[in-house]
């Protein structure tokens, strides 16, 4: 929570830490943030059978956020192309 965050690379800034990860095999999906009273974590087995989570990762690929690193985005936008092509 300390020096990772102060650049942004696990959080807003230090003591506010923060992140987000998918598994390469895209079974898992976890996401981590501060909230108002404690930490937040979020870990779904199979994000692509899960409605509400494919919506927040579509949400994400939508919004500017100073919070979501770019290259996250842009890889979950791959991931969400890939998959509506495999669909069809």
């Amino acid at each position: 929570m300390g020096r990772g965050a102060a650049s942004a690379f696990l959080g807003v800034h230090a003591g506010h830490a923060g992140f987000a990860m998918m598994a390469l095999d895209t079974s898992v999906y976890v996401h981590a943030s501060t909230g108002e009273t404690g930490v937040d974590v979020l870990a779904v087995r199979h994000p692509d059978r899960s409605e509400n989570i494919l919506r927040h990762l579509e949400w994400i690929t939508l919004h500017d956020s100073p919070y979501v690193d770019r290259e996250f985005k842009e890889r979950i936008a791959v991931w969400l192309a890939g998959r509506r092509r495999s669909a069809a």
